[in-house]
């Protein structure tokens, strides 16, 4: 106790504790109206009001609140603000340290400030704009005051600052210990009203949400959409009117695409302009809302001359991607009133809606080009998922099939078409033959040709291709499968063979005569020395009548192939010998190109048909040389290897040359019947290479080649070494068995 600070009686301190404690009671009954309001617009006019009213030397009263940007003044009493300062004075944000109630807020504790010089220079270090507020108020308050902060703790949250301003020279009628109990209570009444406003405001948003995402969900198309969801958000916000604006990237133009209490002309600015000349180009560009008053120099003066004054421009956003603006529109108040928390998400939500829309209309879009391409292909089209379930059928696809209909999901191991099939030579087809199970097994096929025996004992022939359809990870996820019917094509190729059959018999007996005669002639010229023209016709004369009953040899053995009446001569071969004959035969043929053989043993012993296999090696070397250009070298290979089915021994022949070679595409074809490559001109029927497949698969073996374009081409035969006969059996035997299962 200092000297200036009487001691106060024993009595004298019993009547002040009787005074303080009957203020408590009067300031807890007034708190129990202030708890008693839930909504703050409500509660801070009441609070500033009280004490105004409470406490006689009290000439002003304001209240702030601790938000983000600092103090905000909300609510004053016992004097009057003018409508100018007010709007000022209610956009002052005091940081820490700033007016008295600044310090307070930083000190935590409570502040009192005496001064003759008025309001102003009490509030110490501010902004000048807030300086400037002070002062007009100041201007209201008398010269002669004391300013009392008192910090308002919930807990421990600050959530404001309670500023009396009363006369210099009277007490402000309240011990600061009292203070502090009903600062306390007040900063509790304000607490709840914020929590409750939180609460109401969430339950607003949920409220309008649904509303939205109601709208959107029963909205038949994009203009609907857009139009109900505009509806449903000026009933939600303080808005006079507004529009929903489209954002189009590829043309990167705005298009008002929805509005509402305004005429569109009034809209002009935005309407089918470019985003860089709509006045919510930063929206549409940054994707940030803007809320702002309408100017002229921003092309808004339709707006202004319709009686708006504000505008709240709000990106409507899918995942970060603008897809449109809701703009609305209202007095200057608009920018303050709206809710931005609440809109936002709804603007989110109806972004996703429009593109999601899009997505729908683009999908549509393509499903129809793509439908389109697909019905206007003459082959049929048949479409299946990983597990063989139709997924698409084209209407020529439903009409070779015999089935009547062909609905999605069909599994199509249950269309008789597609399952009942047998090969050329009528025998079935096993269900790793079938066609959609080579594609969906990953098997990419073009112009598999197999037939259908109809009931009426009739046959009807398809052309399959077909491909996996695969994803991203190379996983097969379904199949695509095209075909045709040859059934006419497949009687006309008949009807050829049939008629190369005849011809080929007919023609074999009068060549082999006249070859027999030219021979003759030939060696009696050769003999007799005479005129060496008449020995060079004679010597072409007896090439070209060879070559041509080599042409009738070749359709002749394919008669006795579809007769099944190629019958081979089983006999034990020197390989290597027989290969050194053709390749003999050959060089004169050969021209300037090298014919070189490479074996790794003088004598590799095989059981086959010597003049078949014969025929093979002549087909595989004359084709390497008709392909090959000159000074070239042709290798013929010849080495042990095993087959890897059943790891018998075998010989592998290898042909190589160094001709143009063969596209990827063309490989599967190369072994086809009157195949021939497009693009090359050479001697022949294209039956060759048919024939000698089939004569090594005759003889249980392999044929196939591997070829690059520009680097040549090498055709591999893989020969069994023993047991031709009995390979032959278990083949055929294998094909009756397959018969039987199917």
């Amino acid at each position: 106790m200092t000297e200036h600070q009487p001691e106060l009686s024993t009595s004298d301190q019993m009547i002040e504790r009787t005074v303080s404690s009957e203020g408590i009671q009067r300031w807890l009954k007034i708190s129990a109206a202030w708890l008693a309001l839930q909504e703050p617009e409500h509660l801070f006019p009441t609070l500033v009001a009280s004490f105004a009213e409470h406490l006689p030397p009290v000439r002003a009263v304001m209240l702030w609140l601790v938000t983000t940007g600092g103090l905000q003044p909300v609510a004053h009493a016992g004097f009057t603000i003018p409508s100018a300062i007010s709007e000022h004075w209610l956009r002052v944000r005091l940081q820490p340290g700033e007016g008295a109630a600044g310090l307070a807020w930083q000190r935590e504790t409570v502040i009192q400030q005496h001064g003759e010089h008025g309001y102003r220079e009490l509030q110490g270090i501010a902004s000048p704009q807030t300086q400037t507020v002070f002062q007009a108020i100041g201007d209201l308050l008398p010269r002669s005051l004391m300013v009392t902060a008192v910090p308002l703790r919930a807990g421990h949250t600050l959530v404001g600052v309670l500023e009396l301003v009363s006369n210099a020279s009277e007490p402000l009628g309240i011990e600061m210990t009292d203070f502090e109990v009903i600062a306390g209570i007040v900063a509790a009444a304000i607490r709840n009203a914020q929590l409750y406003d939180e609460l109401r405001r969430s339950h607003q948003r949920l409220k309008a949400f649904d509303a939205v995402v109601t709208s959107i969900s029963t909205a038949a198309d994009l203009p609907d959409l857009v139009q109900s969801v505009l509806t449903v958000v000026l009933e939600l916000t303080p808005a006079q009117s507004g529009a929903l604006l489209i954002f189009d990237p590829a043309q990167e133009r705005l298009q008002v695409s929805a509005w509402c209490n305004i005429e569109l002309t009034t809209l002009s600015c935005f309407d089918q302009v470019s985003v860089d000349a709509s006045p919510c180009a930063e929206v549409v560009r940054y994707g940030q809302p803007a809320f702002r008053p309408l100017l002229d120099e921003h092309g808004e003066s339709a707006l202004i001359e319709a009686g708006m004054a504000a505008a709240a421009y709000l990106p409507l956003l899918a995942g970060g991607t603008v897809t449109g603006v809701l703009a609305l529109f209202g007095d200057i108040d608009l920018t303050k009133a709206i809710d931005k928390d609440m809109l936002m998400p709804i603007c989110n939500q109806v972004g996703f809606a429009i593109a999601n829309v899009r997505l729908y209309e683009d999908s549509q879009h393509e499903r129809r080009k793509f439908h389109t391409v697909i019905e206007s292909i003459a082959e049929g089209v048949l479409l299946c998922d990983r597990y063989g379930r139709l997924t698409l059928a084209n209407q020529a696809a439903h009409d070779l099939l015999s089935c009547a209909t062909l609905s999605f999901e069909t599994p199509l191991a249950t269309v008789p078409d597609l399952y009942d099939l047998r090969d050329l030579d009528g025998n079935a087809l096993t269900p790793d033959d079938l066609p959609f199970t080579r594609a969906l097994r990953g098997e990419t096929f073009y112009d598999y040709r197999v037939m259908r025996c109809l009931p009426d004992n009739s046959e009807r022939f398809f052309s399959f291709s077909g491909a996996p359809a695969v994803n991203e990870q190379g996983e097969v996820e379904g199949a695509v499968i095209t075909f045709r019917d040859i059934t006419s094509t497949q009687k006309v190729q008949r009807a050829k063979d049939e008629f190369l059959a005849v011809a080929a018999h007919e023609l074999r007996s009068p060549l082999a005569a006249v070859r027999s005669y030219a021979d003759l002639l030939l060696r009696r010229e050769q003999q007799r020395e005479g005129d060496h023209r008449d020995l060079h016709g004679l010597t072409i004369l007896s090439q070209q009548v060879a070559h041509m009953l080599r042409l009738v040899d070749n359709l002749l053995d394919v008669s006795r192939l579809d007769a099944g009446q190629f019958d081979l001569q089983h006999q034990q071969v020197n390989l290597v010998g027989l290969a050194q004959q053709v390749i003999d035969q050959q060089r004169p043929s050969a021209g300037q190109r090298e014919l070189l053989l490479e074996t790794e043993s003088t004598e590799l012993i095989v059981t086959c048909d010597a003049m078949r296999i014969r025929q093979v090696l002549t087909n595989l070397i004359s084709n390497a040389i008709k392909y090959s250009p000159p000074d070239s070298v042709i290798g013929v290979r010849l080495r042990s290897a095993t087959l890897l089915h059943n790891n018998t021994p075998a010989v592998l022949i290898s042909v190589s040359d160094q001709g143009p070679g063969i596209p990827p595409e063309e490989q599967e074809r190369v072994f086809q019947r009157y195949y021939r490559a497009p693009g090359r001109r050479a001697e022949g029927l294209g039956l060759g290479l048919y024939l000698s497949r089939e004569i090594v698969q005759l003889h249980g073996g392999q044929i196939w080649i591997e070829s690059r374009e520009g680097q040549g081409s090498t055709f591999m035969v893989l020969l069994p070494v023993e047991q031709m006969q009995r390979s032959r059996t278990e083949r055929m035997n294998r094909s009756v068995e397959l018969s039987a299962e199917i």
